[in-house]
C-alpha cells in the first residue's frame, strides 16, 4: 500500500515503522527520521517547533507533590520533561522484569502499526486512571515491562504528546495523571475586551466563565486546562487556569507608544487587552504612534504583561493596502512556505504520468465539467449527470485526488495540517497547498488529464441516493464553466449562451432536473436554508476599494451545492459503515441557553418555536418561510443563524442538525480543507481492503486532528470577518454624508445598531445622535424610549440614516438619524 493512501501517525512523534514497508529497513535516514510522526508544527518562525523539539512548557506546579510516587529523585525528574532517557529503569528490571500484565484495548491495532509497540493512548489513559497515584515514565515502564531504549523513547514521546494535547498532566517530579480524572477541562480561551473571558471546551458543552484575574496569564486563543472553582449568580461555571497547553498568539499588530521611557504595543485586536512591553533594544526603529507587528517573546503571567519585540513597522496609519497583511499577522496565519515544502512541491510531476494512471478508472471521455465563480483559480470538483432508464439519474462527482500528491508525513502534509484550510480574502488567498499543486496538478483544469476520486451515484426520481460507489480515476474536464454562464443557459434560457454550451447543454439540463429533485427531498427532510447574501469587493492596484456589490445566489450555485452535499453524505455513510476513524462534519442542535434567548427574542415579534426538547430543523425551516416576506426578515434570519451551534469536525458520526442529516463529512474540497484530505485517505484505505484495526489513526488521534482543524477553521473565519469589516469601513469612508435605508439590528443603552440595506454594513447611531430627548433603555423589550416626545426605537424598525464617520482601524461606522424618524411618537402595536 502506498504511504499516500493512509493517515499520518499521531502528532505524538511515536514510532511508525510499518511491517508492510519492510520493517526497520524501510525508508532512508536514521531511525528517528523513519518514524512517521504525522502533521507537526509549522517549520520556520520564532514560535514554530520542529518535530524533534522538546516541549518547553513548565510542569503544572499546582498538582500535589504527594501524588508523585517516586521514592527518590530520578534522572527523569531532574531532566527537562520529554528528554529521552538512555536507560533509567531500575537495575533489577534488566534481569527478570517484574512485569504486571496489562491488556491493551488496542493491542491488535498497535501490533499491526508498529514492530515494537507500546501501550496505546487508550490503554495509557485506562492504565493511569486505575492508578491511585501519579506515575513517572520510569515507573510506568517498570509496570509494563519495558526494558529496551527504543520502547522507553517511544513511551516518552507518546506521554509528551498526550500532555501537549490535554489528555494527561505531569507534575514537577514527572508524575503523569489523567486530566479528566483530575476534573480538568481542556479548551480554547475566548477573551472579552472588558477583561474577563470564557473557555470553549474541546469536547463541546457550555462555555465556562474565566474571571479577569485568571485572564492575566493568558491571551485570546490560547489552549488551556482549567478546573471548575465556582458557580456564579447566573448559574455559569467559573474556571481557574490550571495549565497553558498551547500559546496560539505568536504575533500581533498594534500601535507603538512610549510611557515613562517604556516602549509598549497596544494591540489592534480589542480582545487582547494586555499591552505588550518592548525592551529598549527590541523596538526595531519604531516611533510612537506607528503601526507595528510585534512578536511575543515571553507570554504574560499573573505578575506581568507579555514581553515582545517589534519585527516590522507598517506606517503611521492603516491603509486599505495593509488590511490583508494586518489580518494575516494578527491571526497568525502561516503565509510563507518552509524550504522543505517548496522543494517537495518542485519535485511533483506537473502532468499525469502513465504510472499515475495505473489501477484507475478511465473517465477521460466522460463530459465532466467544473462550475465555479468567475475569479476561482483552484478547481476541486467536477460533475456529470445523465438520466437512467426507468427514471432517476446517474450523478458522477469527481474530486481532485490531492492524497496522491501529498504523502503522509511529508513536509507538504505537515504544512497542510498546520494550515488546515485555505483562507480567501478579496483579491488574495492564503492557500493550504503551494500553487503548483493547488492551481496546477491537483486542480481540475480544463482539457488536461487529472487524477480524481469519484463518487458515482444512482439517484431516484424522488432525489434519494439509492446506491453509490467510490473509486480512484483519471479524468479530463471538458469545460471550465461559471455560475453566471450556466444560469443564463438553463435558467434564463439565453439563446446565445445555450448555443455556446454546445454538446454540454443536455448534461446541464440533466443536472438542473436532478437539482429540482434534490431540493424537493431537502424540503421533505426539513433542512434549514438561510438566504445568505455575500458582498463582493472590487479592488484597485493599490488595494483600495473601488466597488462593493451584493452577490446574489442563483440556482447554478445551489445545483453544485446539492451535488456536493450528496457526495459528502455518501462519503460519511461509507466510512461510518467501515468504522475507520475519520473527521465527520458535526452540527449539534442549538445549545439550550442560546435557544431560550432566541425564544425570548422571537416573542417580541409575536413568533415562537417548539420547546428545546422537541425542536427540529423543520421547525426552523417553517419559521423562515413564514418571515421571508417581512421587511425585518434579514434581521430575524441573522438572529436565527446566531442561535445555532457551530459546526465542527469530530470522529463521532453524530449527524448534521442544519441539513437534517444523520451522517455528514467533508469530501469535496481537499485542495483547500485538510479534513477532506483525511476523508480521502480513509476512503482509499477501505478501498484497498484495509480495516479499522490496521488503520494508521485511532479515534483518539483523530479527535486531536479534528479539534485542530476546527480551531483553524475558526481562526480563518475570524481573519476573514476582520478583513471584510475593514473593507466595508474603507468603502463607507468614501460615502460620508450619504444617506441609506436601514433596519435596527441591535438596541443598547448607548445607542442603536443599524444594518444598512444591500451592503452587509452595520453602523451605530449613538444615543447623542437621536432627536433631543432623555432616552430609557428597556433591555427586556429591546427598545429605546424617549421621555418627553415618546419616540420609540425597537428591533426591526426601518430608519433612514446618514454616514458620519467610518474608521478602518476601529472597524466602526458612525451614523445619525435622518429626520423625520421612521418611528413616530405614538409608539407601535405589538408584533
Amino acid at each position: 500500500m502506498s504511504a499516500a493512501f493512509g493517515l499520518p501517525c499521531a502528532d505524538d512523534q511515536e514510532r511508525c515503522v510499518k511491517k508492510q514497508a519492510g520493517g526497520k529497513g524501510a525508508g532512508s535516514g536514521s531511525g528517528d527520521e523513519r518514524r512517521a510522526r504525522g502533521p507537526g508544527k509549522r517549520v520556520g518562525g520564532p514560535a514554530a517547533k520542529t518535530l524533534g523539539d522538546k516541549p518547553k512548557k513548565k510542569p503544572a506546579p499546582w498538582l500535589p507533590e504527594s501524588f508523585t510516587p517516586s521514592p527518590a529523585r530520578s534522572e527523569r525528574a531532574a531532566a527537562p520533561r520529554g528528554t529521552p532517557i538512555k536507560s533509567s529503569v531500575p537495575a533489577a528490571a534488566h534481569g527478570k522484569p517484574r512485569r504486571e500484565r496489562y491488556a491493551d484495548p488496542q493491542a491488535e491495532r498497535e501490533s499491526l502499526r508498529y514492530d515494537n509497540p507500546v501501550l496505546s493512548r487508550e490503554g495509557l489513559i485506562q492504565f493511569l486512571s486505575e492508578s491511585a497515584e501519579l506515575m513517572t515514565v520510569e515507573r510506568i515502564a517498570v509496570k509494563l515491562g519495558y526494558r529496551d531504549e527504543e520502547r522507553l523513547d517511544a513511551l516518552t514521546r507518546r506521554l509528551t504528546a498526550m500532555v501537549r494535547e490535554g489528555q494527561l498532566l505531569v507534575n514537577r517530579r514527572g508524575g503523569y495523571g489523567v486530566a479528566k480524572k483530575l476534573d480538568l477541562i481542556a479548551g480554547s480561551v475566548i477573551a472579552n475586551p472588558d477583561g474577563f473571558g470564557f473557555l470553549k471546551p474541546d469536547d463541546g458543552g457550555n462555555d465556562l466563565f474565566i474571571p479577569p484575574n485568571e485572564m492575566r496569564a493568558v491571551m485570546h486563543g490560547d489552549r488551556v486546562l482549567v478546573n471548575v472553582t465556582n458557580i456564579d449568580r447566573r448559574g455559569r461555571r467559573e474556571a481557574a487556569i490550571a495549565e497553558v497547553l498551547e500559546r496560539r498568539r505568536p504575533r500581533l499588530v498594534g500601535r507603538f507608544d512610549e510611557r515613562r521611557g517604556l516602549g509598549i504595543v497596544i494591540p489592534d485586536d480589542r480582545r487582547l487587552n494586555q499591552e505588550v512591553l518592548i525592551p529598549p533594544d527590541q523596538r526595531g526603529g519604531a516611533a510612537a504612534g506607528q503601526i507595528v507587528i510585534a512578536e511575543i517573546t515571553e507570554p504574560p503571567s499573573k505578575e506581568r504583561p507579555p514581553l515582545g519585540r517589534v519585527v516590522a513597522v507598517l506606517g503611521e496609519k492603516l491603509t486599505a493596502s495593509l488590511i490583508v497583511r494586518v489580518a494575516i499577522e494578527s491571526h497568525g496565519l502561516p503565509h510563507e512556505w518552509p524550504i522543505e515544502v517548496t522543494r517537495e512541491a518542485e519535485r511533483v510531476e506537473p502532468e499525469v504520468t502513465k504510472r499515475d494512471r495505473e489501477m484507475r478508472l478511465d473517465l477521460r471521455e466522460l463530459p465532466l465539467v467544473t462550475i465555479d465563480g468567475e475569479d476561482a483559480r483552484d478547481f476541486d470538483d467536477a460533475v456529470y449527470c445523465e438520466p437512467r432508464k426507468g427514471g432517476g439519474w446517474r450523478l458522477v462527482v469527481a474530486i481532485a485526488d490531492v492524497s496522491h500528491y501529498v504523502p503522509v508525513g511529508s513536509a507538504l502534509d505537515k504544512e497542510a495540517f498546520e494550515r488546515a484550510t485555505s483562507v480567501y480574502f478579496p483579491g488574495f488567498v492564503v492557500p493550504m497547498l503551494p500553487e503548483t499543486l493547488s492551481n496546477g496538478i491537483c486542480s481540475l483544469n480544463p482539457s488536461v488529464e487529472r487524477l480524481c476520486m469519484v463518487c458515482d451515484m444512482v439517484v431516484t426520481a424522488d432525489g434519494e441516493v439509492a446506491k453509490s460507489k467510490f473509486h480512484p480515476a483519471v479524468m479530463r474536464s471538458h469545460a471550465r464553466l461559471t455560475y453566471t454562464r450556466v444560469w443564463r443557459a438553463i435558467g434564463e434560457r439565453d439563446p446565445e449562451e445555450r448555443a455556446a454550451m454546445g454538446n454540454l447543454l443536455p448534461h446541464l439540463e440533466n443536472l438542473h432536473a436532478l437539482y429540482k429533485a434534490f431540493v424537493k427531498r431537502r424540503s421533505e427532510r426539513g433542512a434549514i436554508e438561510f438566504e445568505s447574501q455575500e458582498v463582493k469587493f472590487s479592488l484597485g492596484a493599490a488595494g483600495e476599494v473601488l466597488a462593493m456589490q451584493p452577490q446574489a445566489r442563483n440556482d447554478a450555485h445551489k445545483l453544485i451545492e446539492e451535488c456536493m452535499i450528496a457526495a459528502n453524505v455518501e462519503a460519511a455513510n461509507f466510512l461510518n459503515k467501515a468504522k475507520v476513524p475519520a473527521p465527520y462534519r458535526v452540527h449539534a442542535p442549538p445549545p439550550e441557553e442560546k435557544f431560550e434567548e432566541l425564544q425570548s427574542f422571537l416573542a417580541e415579534f409575536g413568533l415562537r418555536l417548539p420547546p428545546h426538547t422537541s425542536v427540529k430543523p423543520a421547525d426552523y425551516s417553517a419559521l423562515l418561510r413564514k418571515i421571508r416576506k417581512r421587511p425585518d426578515a434579514l434581521l430575524l434570519e441573522q438572529v436565527l443563524l446566531r442561535s445555532q451551534s457551530l459546526a465542527v469536525y469530530h470522529p463521532d458520526c453524530n449527524g448534521h442538525f442544519g441539513l437534517a442529516l444523520d451522517a455528514y463529512a467533508h469530501f469535496t474540497s481537499p485542495i483547500r480543507r485538510y479534513p477532506d484530505l483525511l476523508v480521502h485517505r480513509a476512503i482509499r484505505h477501505v478501498l484497498n481492503g484495509g480495516k479499522a484495526a490496521n488503520y494508521e489513526a485511532s479515534p483518539s488521534e483523530m479527535l486531536v486532528r479534528s479539534q485542530h482543524c476546527s480551531q483553524r477553521e475558526r481562526r480563518a473565519d475570524e481573519a476573514w470577518r476582520e478583513v471584510n469589516e475593514r473593507y466595508q469601513c474603507a468603502w463607507m469612508s468614501k460615502h460620508v454624508g450619504s444617506e441609506f435605508d436601514g433596519i435596527i439590528s441591535g438596541v443598547t443603552s448607548f445607542g442603536l445598531f443599524v444594518g444598512i440595506a444591500d451592503t452587509g454594513v452595520t453602523g451605530l447611531i449613538h444615543v447623542t445622535q437621536l432627536p433631543n430627548d432623555y432616552y430609557h433603555f428597556d433591555a427586556g423589550r429591546r427598545e429605546m424610549v424617549g421621555d418627553r416626545q415618546g419616540l420609540r426605537f425597537r428591533l426591526g424598525d426601518a430608519l433612514r440614516v446618514q454616514v458620519l464617520r467610518a474608521s478602518m482601524e476601529e472597524r466602526k461606522v458612525d451614523l445619525r438619524l435622518v429626520p423625520p424618524p421612521a418611528v413616530q411618537g405614538q409608539g407601535k402595536k405589538k408584533r
